[in-house]
């Protein structure tokens, strides 16, 4: 991060106040789904300042709430600007993806932010994506154009947006679940353009940070699902973004664009500042630069002819200080001062304060400043297979049969979560009724149950035994009246009076029935019900939620220097309990769930150390594995009854190139930002870097230290 420092400026302390009134405030509102922001900014040297936050405050759909929010949110602002000026009336609005189609905003969209600005007495001057300004920021304030996914964890979705080298690839907006983890991987699966996904995600603008960022480590991001894999080199680094990053990256975007516009342009409503969505934002800067390029090369040799004289006219002075005793003399570097002639006392007396003074801010930028750079560079991947066996019964690491000492880790969850049932199921009465059975045989006994058959093929079952009496033929049948019920419910059972019916399996012709009366009482009735797949359905749904927040904790609480195997954890439910079985007639079906999981944790130090003996021979010259930068995934190849697990292991180790950071000191010390980024393009594998100096210089003091032992330099890879 480059950072500056404002040194006060004593020719123009006087002119100060004058100055200040001169100066032009801007608003800055900053609107998501449900919340909005803003802030109080002014152009200094080229650059936003943001004077004055605003308070975050909630919306919903309604015009009217958005009108008061932003009121709310400005008037902290307001009250927080401590009266420097009068308040704004210009506003840089910075607006979400979704507000836009076609690079221009929706009607509906305008719409609101025109109400927004006439009832609250506000000029709009213009508008930013969100997104883009945040990606301006990043670049700004890392030094090197970021390649990172931004995840903004609203109320009802997720923004996603990967940028990649200072370039805004795409933006998604996903549907918000009580997943978030899962939410930002559907959300990265649509970018199936990409080859590559950057393996660094930045949280922002969203509440309890903290809870989502472990939700997101302990995702597998790496693992295969439904077929499907994110392309990550790596299991990506998770961030938050302090919470004013975005609004203050709105102002820093909206400045840029304030400083190179003409007053006419800036009085235009509801414009594009022109960032184009997927572009670097500070590419017009290289209009200057073409100018500067343009400039006559007989101008350059007339100023470094007037440097030359000037440097003729002066005398270089060096100076010495004296340490304490038994250390070396320091020399400060000379530089030059005016030679003066017959000055009265008190020029005697200035030149020598002018003296003392130049000395110590000489030796303030001589040793003061100390540089920390991140050096980025592409690796090379090395992959290796091994077996290995994690075994909770060995004590010492055994290198030669590849067993790791384990330790099995239990944590147990409860929870209780509710769903609508979406089974159906009939319910009614049986038809009841008498029916006369005739007999022309002999006699017959028919026990409780048997089936009586009427038209349509409806049965019915007597309701108890009975002993029919023989016959003498058709003319002389013997007959008796029995009680029959339906076998199933429904209306259609309800048999009009003089129905025939058919007797078990006996002959027609022998013995018939029929009902002198109409069957009554069937009816029949569709409900609402538990189904089998309710109950599967609820179930799985909150183990995933209580497996999930087990597996936080696991991380969360895991002991330095103590890996989990993600593959062997195993649930075991210790409780569960529905509130209602399958078939009940019910709208919601609850479930209270208690489960267990166990899994095997070992020594990250010691497996590191037989991965790095299995990598070993396999780099190439030039290059080196380190152990930050092995990544390993496992497959359970078989458990044992004792509790050991063998496993296929699975290394990916990002080779990077050997550089030397003793030399690269020496080689950059003293110089300027670009002129130090010149020579790290010469180095193999180069990509980026990321430069912090403190303390902080203006930019026109701003070099890299002239001590090398106060460089440090780090090497990752991209």
């Amino acid at each position: 991060m480059l950072c500056y420092m404002e040194l006060p400026n004593l020719l123009n302390k006087f002119a100060h106040s004058q100055e200040t009134q001169k100066k032009e405030y801007f608003w800055a509102i900053e609107i998501w789904e449900k919340v909005v922001k803003s802030a109080i900014w002014v152009v200094e040297g080229g650059r936003a300042k943001t004077v004055a936050l605003g308070s975050d405050e909630i919306w919903e759909e309604t015009v009217d709430e958005l009108v008061n929010a932003v009121d709310k949110s400005l008037s902290t602002a307001s009250e927080r600007f401590l009266g420097e000026a009068e308040e704004p009336v210009k506003v840089l609005f910075g607006l979400p993806p979704g507000w836009l189609e076609e690079k221009e905003i929706t009607a509906s969209r305008r719409q609101m932010l025109q109400t927004l600005c006439e009832r609250l007495n506000i000029s709009p001057l213009g508008y930013v994506l969100t997104i883009d300004a945040i990606n301006h920021r990043l670049k700004e304030v890392e030094g090197v154009p970021p390649s990172v996914i931004l995840v903004n964890p609203q109320k009802n979705q997720v923004v996603v947006a990967v940028l990649e080298v200072g370039k805004v690839k795409k933006t998604e907006e996903v549907k918000r679940s009580e997943n978030l983890a899962a939410d930002v991987y559907e959300g990265l699966l649509r970018f199936e353009e990409m080859e590559t996904l950057p393996a660094r995600i930045l949280l922002f603008n969203g509440e309890d940070m903290e809870s989502a960022r472990q939700i997101l480590i302990s995702f597998p991001w790496q693992q295969e699902t439904d077929g499907r894999k994110l392309p990550f080199l790596h299991f990506p680094k998770i961030e938050i973004l302090p919470q004013d990053f975005d609004i203050t990256a709105v102002c820093s975007a909206g400045g840029e664009e304030v400083f190179k516009k003409s007053p006419a342009a800036l009085s235009e409503p509801i414009v594009d500042f022109g960032f184009i969505h997927g572009k670097d934002i500070r590419e017009g800067k290289q209009e200057a630069e073409e100018v500067e390029k343009k400039i006559p090369e007989n101008q350059h040799e007339e100023t470094a002819v007037a440097e030359e004289e000037m440097t003729e006219r002066s005398e270089p002075v060096e100076m010495e200080i004296e340490e304490t005793a038994g250390s070396a003399k320091r020399k400060f570097p000379s530089f030059s001062l005016p030679v003066f002639s017959r000055l009265p006392l008190i020029g005697v007396i200035a030149g020598g304060i002018i003296l003392v003074l130049g000395a110590v801010a000489i030796g303030l930028l001589w040793y003061l400043p100390k540089a920390e750079i991140t050096f980025y560079v592409t690796p090379k991947i090395l992959e290796k297979e091994f077996k290995l066996i994690v075994d909770p019964n060995q004590e010492v690491m055994d290198e030669q049969n590849l067993i790791l000492p384990g330790q099995l880790k239990e944590s147990e969850a409860d929870g209780e979560k509710s769903q609508s049932t979406t089974g159906k199921k009939t319910v009614g009465d049986r038809a009841q009724g008498e029916v006369i059975i005739f007999n022309t045989g002999g006699p017959k006994n028919l026990p409780e149950g048997t089936v009586f058959t009427g038209s349509g093929k409806l049965k019915f079952t007597l309701d108890r035994s009975v002993t029919v009496a023989s016959g003498s033929g058709a003319a002389k049948a013997s007959q008796v009246k029995v009680p029959v019920t339906a076998v199933d419910i429904g209306a259609e059972y309800n048999l009009a009076a003089d129905s025939e019916f058919t007797v078990a399996n006996f002959d027609t012709s022998v013995i018939q029935a029929k009902n002198d009366s109409a069957f009554t009482g069937g009816t029949s009735r569709q409900i609402q019900a538990v189904s089998e797949e309710d109950q599967d359905n609820l179930l799985s749904a909150l183990t995933e939620e209580l497996e999930n927040q087990i597996k936080a904790d696991f991380f969360k609480n895991l002991p330095s220097g103590q890996k989990l195997i993600e593959e062997s954890v195993l649930t075991e439910e210790v409780v569960k309990k529905f509130d209602r079985k399958i078939g009940d007639e019910a709208q919601t079906l609850n479930l209270s769930l208690r489960i267990k999981l166990t899994g095997l944790v070992f020594s990250e130090g010691e497996f590191l150390n037989l991965a790095e003996k299995e990598l070993a021979g396999s780099v190439p010259d030039g290059y080196e594995a380190r152990r930050g930068e092995i990544n390993s995934k496992f497959e359970i190849k078989e458990k044992d009854k004792d509790g050991s697990i063998s496993l296929n292991v699975f290394l990916s180790a990002n080779l990077v190139p050997e550089l030397d950071p003793v030399e690269i000191a020496q080689k950059i010390k003293g110089k300027n930002l670009s002129l130090a980024r010149e020579y790290f393009s010469t180095l193999p594998g180069y990509v980026g870097s990321e430069i912090k100096i403190t303390p902080q210089f203006p930019a026109w003091l701003l070099t890299l230290p002239r001590m090398e032992k106060n460089i440090r330099i780090e090497v990752r890879s991209q």
